[in-house]
């Protein structure tokens, strides 16, 4: 099974709360709020770049190829938790309701499987167009109450941390740990390797969601 392309949402959206992040730093006014919405952006940013997948709640279109001669019995999907698969075309040809209700889902780890029937219990081969709907939902206001959503509270925990990391780092190397002046003292970094920006922290909190299923 090859997946070819896949389609969802791109709009960038922060994975946490800024009156969390503003908690955290002991803020009280609004006077910062433009900058750590940014700060919240990036953070988001740099916590997908490490998970290495798409997380986000949204319509996803996925293809995949299945090759002759593979005896597959389940399609992995790019994106879950799966909460509903809408349609699947196979070589140009929508499947039908029947069809459709042939599909068994394991919603967590985005698998798909077909009844357990001698002639149906494999993917036949072809390219395959499935749209389905996936994703975790970060936590929002909505009509200024918090709504924690369905992401999973270390990934938004992660996010805040990195943030608050961000704001106090200012203009600074965001791993700058000390300072001191020049001929007086020294300067160390707090250096975590493959972290891809992340305090090791915040890079240990989305280590879980990394890659994979899980």
């Amino acid at each position: 099974m090859l997946s070819l392309a896949l389609y969802g949402p791109s709009d960038a959206v922060p994975l946490a709360l800024l009156a969390d992040l503003k908690a955290d730093l002991e803020i009280t006014d609004n006077s910062s709020d433009a900058r750590l919405n940014r700060l919240l952006l990036t953070a988001s940013s740099l916590a997908l770049d490490y998970i290495g997948r798409p997380i986000i709640a949204g319509e996803w279109q996925e293809t995949i190829r299945v090759s002759p001669g593979e005896h597959l019995h389940e399609i992995v999907l790019s994106v879950f938790p799966v909460s509903d698969v809408r349609s699947i075309e196979h070589d140009g040809t929508l499947w039908g309701q029947e069809q459709l209700e042939t599909l068994r889902l394991d919603a967590q780890a985005g698998l798909l499987s077909l009844q357990s029937h001698p002639r149906h219990g494999r993917w036949r081969h072809g390219l395959y167009i499935i749209s389905y709907q996936a994703g975790f939902t970060p936590p929002s206001l909505i009509d200024g109450t918090p709504n924690v959503g369905t992401l999973p509270a270390s990934i938004s925990q992660a996010v805040l941390v990195t943030a608050s990391a961000l704001f106090s780092a200012g203009a600074r190397d965001p791993n700058l740990k000390s300072e001191s002046v020049q001929g007086v003292g020294s300067t160390s970094w707090n250096v975590s390797s493959g972290t891809g920006g992340l305090p090791q922290s915040a890079a240990d909190m989305l280590e879980a969601y990394k890659g994979g299923h899980f």
